[in-house]
C-alpha cells in the first residue's frame, strides 16, 4: 500500500501550477477571451486590456462560458450544444453515441506526466503514478455538447443582474430558475452555480454503486434515486433541491431510504435529512448526514458532502476562485455507458478500464476550498474543477491538513439532447491510501433515467417515507 505522500505534486505545488501565468481572477474572463479566439492570421491581442469587456449572451454564453474556441482550436467554439437526435437514433431505444466516429487524439501515460502536467489534475497525476502499467488518459477531440432549454438561458441572463449573496456571504438571494452567477466574482458564487446548475427536470433512475478493491473483491448496492429541482421549476415555496435514494439490493438493506432537502439560506433554514432503516423502519431525522460524515453506500470512501461531487452547506470552508484554465477533463461519456458493457468490462480492481473513459480539453473554473478556523472536517483542503459550459464539477481533490492527497473524484457526464442537459453518469471516487474506489451511477443494462418522472415536493418528506414503505 502506498503512502499518500508518495503522490506528486503536493497541494501547494498544484495550486502554483494552476495559477501559472494566468491573469488575476478579476481579469480572468477577459484574459480567457483573448487567449480563446479562433486562430486568426493576425497576432492575438497582447494583453487583456486590448479586449473589450465581454458581454453575457454574446462573447460569453448565457452561462458565462467563453463562446469562442482557443487559439490552437483544440477547444472549439460553443455553438449551442447537442440538441438534436444523433444519426441512427431510433425512438424507444437507447440513443447512439453522436461522436462514435471520433478517433483518439493521443494518450497520456505515466511517462507523459511531466509533459502534460499543466493540463492534468493532481488526482490524475496520482493515478498515473500509482498505476503506471494500467492507467492512462485517452484524449479525444473536444465536443462542447452542453446545452439547456431557452428558459434556463433567459433566467441565467436575468440572474446576472439580480442574484446576490446575503447573510454571511452564504445565503442566496434574488436568483431563480437559472445559473445564479454566470460571471462569478468569488468561489462561493461558483459553488452555488454547481449546486443549482441545470441538470434536467425531475430525474428518476436505478443504478448501482460499486465499491471495488484492489484485490478484486467488490460490493454492490442497487439504488433507486429520485431528484427534483423546484428551483429550476420556479417554485419558490418548496425547498430548492430535493433528493431521495432507496436501497433495492442487497436484500438485508432493501427499503432503507435517505431524503435530503436543500436550502438557499443555510442561516435561516439548514439542509435537512431523514433516514429509514429497512422497509418498515422508523423514519428519523439525520442531521449528521452532512459535511464529513462517511456515506455508508460508498464504503466510507465518500463523505456526505461529496454526494453529486459536492452538496450541502458552504459554511465551513473559505472558497477562492483561482482561475479559469484549459485542462483534460472527463466528458461525453457515451463509451462508458454502452449498455452492452458489464461491470467486469468497466471496473478493474484498481481503477476503471481506461479503454472506456473519454477525456477532452475543456475550460474549467478552479475553486480552492480551505477549512475555516475553529471548524472540523476530515478533508480540510479541497480543489474543485467546474465545467465552464455547464457548471458541473468534473473533478475534485480532497487533502488532509498536511496537503497530502487522500481522495480524488471524477464525474463523467454526457449530453442528453432530449432534455437538453449535460448530466453526470458515473462518478468515480478513489481512496488513494487504501487502493480502492467507489463507482456511483453504474447503469449499463438497466432502464435509462427518466427526466419527466412525476415527482412532487411532497414526495420528499418524512411522511412520504412512512406512506410508501419499501418503495421509498
Amino acid at each position: 500500500m502506498s503512502d499518500p505522500t508518495d503522490f506528486h505534486p503536493d497541494r501547494r505545488q498544484t495550486l502554483g501550477l494552476l495559477l501559472g501565468t494566468a491573469a488575476s481572477v478579476a481579469a480572468t474572463t477577459r484574459g480567457a477571451l483573448a487567449q480563446s479566439a479562433p486562430a486568426p492570421s493576425a497576432p492575438a491581442p497582447s494583453a487583456p486590456s486590448d479586449v473589450g469587456v465581454p458581454r453575457l449572451g454574446e462573447e460569453l454564453t448565457p452561462f458565462g462560458a467563453v463562446r469562442a474556441g482557443n487559439r490552437t482550436r483544440a477547444i472549439p467554439p460553443w455553438t449551442g450544444g447537442l440538441t438534436e437526435a444523433p444519426r441512427g437514433y431510433v425512438p424507444n431505444r437507447p440513443s447512439p453515441d453522436p461522436y462514435i466516429e471520433d478517433v483518439r487524439w493521443f494518450t497520456v501515460g505515466a511517462a507523459d506526466v511531466e509533459r502534460y502536467k499543466v493540463r492534468l489534475t493532481a488526482g490524475q497525476q496520482a493515478l498515473l503514478e500509482k498505476f503506471p502499467d494500467s492507467f492512462e488518459l485517452a484524449l479525444f477531440p473536444s465536443r462542447r455538447s452542453a446545452a439547456a432549454p431557452q428558459r434556463i438561458y433567459d433566467a441565467s441572463l436575468a440572474n446576472a443582474d439580480r442574484a446576490r449573496l446575503g447573510e454571511n456571504g452564504l445565503a442566496l438571494r434574488d436568483a431563480a430558475v437559472g445559473v445564479p452567477f454566470p460571471i462569478p466574482a468569488n468561489g462561493v458564487q461558483a459553488m452555488w452555480n454547481h449546486k443549482l446548475r441545470w441538470r434536467g427536470g425531475n430525474l428518476s433512475r436505478t443504478s448501482l454503486t460499486v465499491v471495488q478493491s484492489g484485490d478484486g473483491t467488490r460490493s454492490l448496492t442497487r439504488l433507486r434515486e429520485d431528484f427534483a429541482s423546484p428551483y429550476a421549476a420556479g417554485d419558490a415555496a418548496a425547498p430548492p433541491l430535493l433528493y431521495r435514494r432507496t436501497i433495492l439490493d442487497p436484500k438485508e438493506q432493501a427499503g432503507s431510504s435517505l431524503i435530503v432537502q436543500g436550502t438557499l439560506d443555510p442561516i435561516a433554514a439548514r439542509t435537512r435529512a431523514w433516514v429509514r432503516e429497512g422497509e418498515r423502519g422508523r423514519v428519523v431525522a439525520a442531521p449528521d448526514f452532512a459535511y464529513d460524515t462517511p456515506d455508508p453506500v460508498t464504503g466510507g470512501i465518500c463523505t456526505a458532502d461529496m454526494l453529486d461531487m459536492f452538496s450541502g452547506a458552504l459554511d465551513r470552508f473559505d472558497y477562492t476562485l483561482v482561475t479559469r484554465r484549459e485542462m483534460y477533463m472527463p466528458y461525453n461519456a457515451h463509451r462508458l455507458t454502452n449498455p452492452s458493457l458489464t461491470m467486469r468490462d468497466i471496473l478493474w480492481p484498481h481503477h476503471p478500464n481506461p479503454q472506456f473513459l473519454r477525456y477532452e480539453m475543456h475550460r474549467v473554473w478552479v475553486v480552492d476550498a480551505r477549512l475555516k478556523p475553529n471548524f472540523k472536517h476530515s478533508l480540510p483542503d479541497r480543489t474543485f474543477y467546474l465545467d465552464e459550459d455547464s457548471w458541473q464539477i468534473l473533478a475534485s481533490e480532497h487533502y488532509n491538513g498536511k496537503g497530502e492527497l487522500l481522495r480524488y473524484a471524477e464525474a463523467h457526464p454526457l449530453p442528453d439532447w432530449q432534455v437538453p442537459a449535460l448530466v453526470p453518469t458515473m462518478e468515480f471516487a478513489f481512496d488513494l491510501t487504501a487502493d480502492r474506489y467507489a463507482a456511483r451511477g453504474v447503469e449499463n443494462g438497466l432502464p435509462p433515467p427518466r427526466y419527466d418522472a412525476p415527482l412532487k415536493p411532497e414526495d420528499f418528506t418524512p411522511d412520504a417515507l412512512v406512506r410508501r414503505g419499501r418503495r421509498g
